[in-house]
Formats: structure tokens, C-alpha cells, sequence
């Protein structure tokens, strides 16, 4: 169980006390005694009076003191007188509650009077306040009772002071007394530490107890022996003399005795002095070293921040030493993109050959296209010519027909017909002149058709030729071009893919580095300022200590003055009164 749980539970089973004016919120509230001594009110009302307290003290530590020690001694006067009990008081460190409101001395204070709770008379009570908190309030309260009771045992000494607030000094024989109260002492030192002058009270108390009790040693001395004078008076009258010198002698020894008693109360003054001293010194030193271990808490703090500050700034250089492998992995796929811009040169070139080629294919297939019309118009010639030809050819059939058919007339001469005696000399020029075109035009029919044989074979040679190379060109050409292409298209796609990448990760690394730097600008400032306001505090709780101490040093000699000026006035009575 964790301390937090036990505070939170005790600060719960206060907050169940109807005399409490103001419920607390935090342990450390605890530490000027007001909410304890209310609830306190409700147990033991004639023991704890609320109004008795001082109220709304702030950071004044001596009354808080005041209050605290008030608390202890009527808690500890509840415990011996109603319940017939003690405990462990003296280990309440009452200091520590006022001055340094340390959560576990508060708590060992609350624990007695949670343990006052469970055995007073009305402890049936209480006990169902605590059944009625929360189930771990109930657990924590369990154990914080438990440790209380442990704490508690029965009370047996029957010895105690009748009146704390007066002094009490003895007197003569004729039991005279002189009581000299707390206000009459300190009347006029009001203004001083209430709490230092409690605790100066006290010793006083116990140095005057022990003197008082040595004055009753030697009153009884003193008796005896003037019992012893009396009784001898009548016998050694002779003796009176010198029993009065052994008498002055006495008178002189007493007064030896009064000044050694004197200067042991100046040393033990003065020791008690350097025990203050040293107390502050210790004081000091403690919370010295209270703030040096937090600030060695503090400092083990930042160091933690800064090796985390540290593995980032190492994380960062590895994002920055992959961010320049990737910077490099670019440059070497722009060196290949600059490649890929060369070889698109080259894909330039062979198109604008392809182009030019298509362009002499186009010029070739015109030049064919006109060769083409020209054997177009030969053949039509060529069929002009054979139409003449059939048409020369059908009246040479005539003429030869005509000639037979003349000649077998002149064979025959049965009738009397006139013979002619041949060709007439027109015909004759006539036929000679089909013959002659009949042969001119079959010559040239001949060329003709040779040269358009020869014609056709040299241009359907030619567009073979052509088309095969043009073809083979082209084709070869195309697969470079789709080859180019498929590996510009990859390129592309791998600088998009780097291009894609690369902003990626520049993104992330911006990110990174910024909220990075961010962070840890952050974390810096406020590890500087924190630091910061830890050395004023450490300077002005210094300043504080060194003001208070010295006010302390001043009211403590004033305190031991007036002590040892009003127990020289006692003893200067007591033995003016013995004489």
C-alpha cells in the first residue's frame, strides 16, 4: 500500500468530523495543527479547545510550531489521563510538521490521533465513519489503525507536573513560595519566537526543579543541624563561638558553592547556546542537503533528457546519412535520365530517317506511279497500233482476197471476158504502201512492247527492291523505336518513382526535424528555466535562513539573560531568606 493511499485515507477520516471548519485537500494542509486540533474538538472537547489556536498563519512556521506543540501536549495529557494510555510522543518530530510540513511526520501525527479515535469512550462512532469511506479508504485506514495501536501502550507513571503554564520556586522554612507565571516572564519579550521561548520554559523548568530539590537537601541539613543547636545550646554554651566561625565557614562555603553553581549555569548557558548553534547549523545542513539531492534529482533528470536528446540527435544523423544515400541513388538516376534524354535524341534522329525514308518511299512510289502511267499510255498505244494493225491487216486480207479472186478469173476463159492484163499501177502503190506501215507499225509494236516489258521488269524490280530495303529498314527501325521506347517508358516510370520518393522522404525528414528540434528546444528552455528557479529558491531560502538565523542567535542571548538574571534573583532570595 502505497503512501499516497494512507494520506489520502486520513485525510478522508478527517474530512468526517463535523467540527472541522474546512475540509483539507493535501496532507501538507495539515501542517499548522488547525484541522487536526478540530477534529480532535470532537473527541475530547474539554482536552481541545478550537479557539485556543492561532488561524490563517501562512508560511509563519513558529506558529505553526506553537500550535503543533499545543496539540501534542493536550493529545499526550487525552492519552494518560482519559484513556490511561501512552505513546510514542517524543517521536513526533514537531519541526519538521511546522517548518518543512513533511507529509510523513504529519502522517505520524494523524496515526495517534486516529488511534485516540478507536478507544475513546464514543470509538463505536468513528469506527462506522470509517466503515462508511470508500473500500480503499476502509483498506488504508485498516493499516494506518493497526500501526497506531502498535504505537500505543498502557500508561503507568503517576508523576506529572500539576501546572505547566506558572514557575514554582521554594522558599524558606516557614513554606513560603514564589510563582512567577509564563506572562509575567515574558511580558515584555512578546515579540520573541514563542516556540524558542517554550522550549528555553521548559529546560528552565527542569534546572529549577533540580535546584529546588537541591535546596531542600540542604534546608534539611540546616535544620538538623540547628536542631542539634538547640539541643546542645544549654551544654555548649562554650562551644557557641566556634560553632558560629564553623558557621561563617558554612556561609563562605555556600557562598563558594552559589558562585560554582553560577558559573556551571553560565557553561551549561553557553553550552546550550552551542547547542542551538549547532541545531541551525544542522537545520541548515539538512535542508542543504535536501535541496542538493533534489538538484542532483533534477541534474540525473536532465541527463536522462540530454542521452535522449543525445540518441535522437544520432537518429537524425542516420536519417541524414540515409537521406544523402537517396540523394545519391538520385544523382545517378538523373545521370540516367541525361542517358535517356540522349538515347530520346537518338529516337529523334531514326524518326526524322524514318521520315526521310517515307518521304523517298512516297517520292519512289510517285516515280512508279508515273512510270506506271506511262506504260499505261504505251499499252494504250500499243493497243491503238494492233487495232490499226487488225484494221490494215483485214483490208490486206481484202486486197489479197480480191487479187485471188482476180487471178482465178484469168485462169478460167470460158466467157469471153476482157483480161486485164494486171494490177492497175494506184492499187499496186496502194498495197505497197500497207505493206511498208504494216511493217513499220509491227516494228514499233515490237518496241513497244519491249519497252514496256522492259519498263514494267526494271520498276517491279525497282518497288521490290525498294519496298523489301524500305520494309526491312522500317521494321528494324520500328523495333529499335518500340525497344527505345518500352525503356524511356521505364525510365520514366523509375524517375517518377524516385521523383515520388525523394519528396517523400524530404517530407519526413522535415517532420522529423522539426518536431525534433521542436521537442527539444522545448525540453531545453524548460530545463533552463527550471533550473533556474531552483537556484533563486536555493539563494533566497539561503538569504531567509541566514536572516532568521541571525534573529534567532539574537533572541536566544536575550531569552538566556533574562533566564539567568531572574534565577540569580531567586537564589539571591533564597539565600537571603536562609540567613
Amino acid at each position: 500500500m502505497g503512501d499516497e493511499q494512507r494520506n489520502l485515507a486520513m485525510i478522508e477520516f478527517l474530512a468526517s468530523f463535523s467540527t472541522v471548519s474546512q475540509s483539507p485537500a493535501d496532507i501538507l494542509e495539515l501542517s499548522d495543527g488547525v484541522v487536526v486540533f478540530e477534529a480532535l474538538s470532537e473527541i475530547a472537547p474539554s482536552y481541545f479547545d478550537p479557539t485556543t489556536i492561532a488561524r490563517h498563519l501562512g508560511e509563519n512556521w513558529v506558529l505553526k510550531s506553537s500550535n503543533i506543540r499545543k496539540l501534542v501536549r493536550n493529545l499526550q495529557q487525552f492519552f494518560q489521563e482519559d484513556l490511561k494510555k501512552t505513546a510514542d510522543f517524543a517521536a513526533i518530530d514537531q519541526t519538521k510538521i511546522a517548518r518543512e510540513a513533511d507529509a510523513d511526520a504529519v502522517a505520524s501525527l494523524v496515526e495517534l490521533v486516529a488511534a485516540a479515535a478507536v478507544t475513546c469512550s464514543s470509538k463505536g462512532d468513528y469506527i462506522q465513519r470509517i466503515m462508511q469511506m470508500s473500500p480503499e479508504g476502509q483498506l488504508a485506514m485498516k493499516g494506518v489503525i493497526e500501526s497506531s495501536l502498535q504505537r500505543v501502550s498502557d500508561y503507568t507513571t503517576e508523576d506529572q507536573y500539576d501546572d505547566e503554564s506558572e514557575l514554582v520556586f521554594g522558599g524558606d522554612n516557614d513554606g513560603t513560595e514564589e510563582a512567577v507565571g509564563e506572562d509575567q516572564l515574558f511580558g515584555r519579550n512578546n515579540a520573541y519566537d514563542a516556540d524558542e521561548l517554550e522550549e528555553q520554559l521548559e529546560s528552565a523548568k527542569k534546572q529549577i526543579t533540580i535546584l529546588k530539590s537541591q535546596a531542600a537537601v540542604a534546608e534539611e541539613e540546616g535544620e538538623k543541624a540547628q536542631k542539634k543547636l538547640r539541643a546542645l545550646v544549654e551544654d555548649l554554651q562554650d562551644r557557641l563561638d566556634k560553632r558560629q566561625e564553623e558557621l561563617s565557614d558554612l556561609e563562605q562555603e555556600l557562598q563558594r558553592t552559589v558562585t560554582e553553581l553560577n558559573d556551571t549555569k553560565a557553561a551549561l548557558a553557553t553550552a546550550q547556546e552551542e547547542k542551538a548553534h549547532l541545531a541551525d547549523d544542522l537545520d541548515v545542513a539538512n535542508a542543504k542537503a535536501g535541496q542538493l539531492h533534489k538538484a542532483e534529482a533534477a541534474l540525473a533528470a536532465y541527463k536522462k533528457k540530454l542521452d535522449g536528446a543525445g540518441t535522437k540527435t544520432q537518429q537524425v544523423s542516420e536519417l541524414e546519412e540515409q537521406a544523402s544515400k537517396y540523394l545519391q541513388q538520385i544523382v545517378e538516376l538523373e545521370n540516367e535520365v541525361k542517358k535517356s534524354n540522349t538515347l530520346q535524341k537518338t529516337v529523334a534522329e531514326l524518326q526524322e530517317k524514318i521520315a526521310t525514308l517515307e518521304d523517298h518511299r512516297s517520292h519512289t512510289e510517285s516515280s512508279t506511279k508515273s512510270s506506271e502511267e506511262v506504260i499505261e499510255k504505251l499499252k494504250s498505244q500499243l493497243s491503238a497500233a494492233e487495232s490499226a494493225k487488225k484494221m490494215y491487216q483485214t483490208e490486206l486480207d481484202e486486197l489479197r482476197a480480191k487479187q485471188e479472186s482476180l487471178a482465178a478469173l484469168e485462169s478460167s476463159a470460158p466467157i469471153p471476158v476482157p483480161v486485164p492484163t494486171g494490177p492497175s499501177p494506184e492499187e499496186k502503190e496502194k498495197y505497197m504502201r500497207l505493206e511498208i506501215e504494216n511493217k513499220q507499225l509491227q516494228e514499233e509494236v515490237a518496241q513497244l512492247t519491249a519497252a514496256a516489258e522492259t519498263a514494267a521488269a526494271a520498276s517491279a524490280l525497282a518497288a521490290v527492291s525498294l519496298n523489301e530495303t524500305n520494309e526491312s529498314a522500317i521494321e528494324s527501325m520500328k523495333e529499335e523505336i518500340e525497344a527505345l521506347k518500352t525503356q524511356l517508358e521505364q525510365k520514366e516510370k523509375e524517375n517518377e518513382k524516385i521523383v515520388s520518393d525523394k519528396e517523400r522522404l524530404e517530407a519526413y525528414t522535415k517532420k522529423t526535424l522539426s518536431k525534433f528540434q521542436d521537442k527539444y528546444l522545448v525540453a531545453l528552455q524548460d530545463c533552463k528555466t527550471k533550473l533556474k528557479e531552483k537556484q533563486d529558491k536555493i539563494e533566497s531560502l539561503e538569504q531567509r535562513s541566514v536572516s532568521e538565523r541571525a534573529a534567532q542567535k539574537r533572541e536566544e542571548r536575550l531569552l538566556s539573560s533574562t533566564i539567568y538574571e531572574l534565577g540569580l534573583a531567586i537564589m539571591q532570595n533564597k539565600l537571603k531568606g536562609g540567613s
